[in-house]
């Protein structure tokens, strides 16, 4: 119990008085706004490295799907063309 309460500053109409000018927050408050600043880089930062690597990672595997597609569907053309289904594929169908 050897804390002195807190003294609030206020005027005759009970309005808070303003801080003296040229007043600073204390040190440890300016540390802290400069850490959170820090923190809150480097999280940003993270967060992109760990997108730039999932985009390198999922690039091959895009790839190699549209290769595998590509792949099947001419596999589906040459089985059809074998079979004597001679037909141009058109978008849209005509009706």
């Amino acid at each position: 119990m050897t804390q002195h309460p807190t003294i609030i500053e206020m005027t005759i109409d009970g309005d808070f008085a303003d801080p003296p000018p040229n007043a600073k927050p204390p040190f440890g408050a300016r540390v802290m706004v400069w850490a959170a600043a820090i923190a809150a880089v480097a999280v940003a930062g993270a967060v992109m490295v760990f997108a730039l690597w999932l985009l390198a990672f999922l690039i091959p595997v895009v790839l190699l799907a549209a290769l595998v597609a590509y792949v099947a569907f001419r596999v589906q053309v040459w089985r059809g063309v074998a079979s004597g289904n001679t037909y141009t594929l058109r978008w849209p169908p005509r009706r």
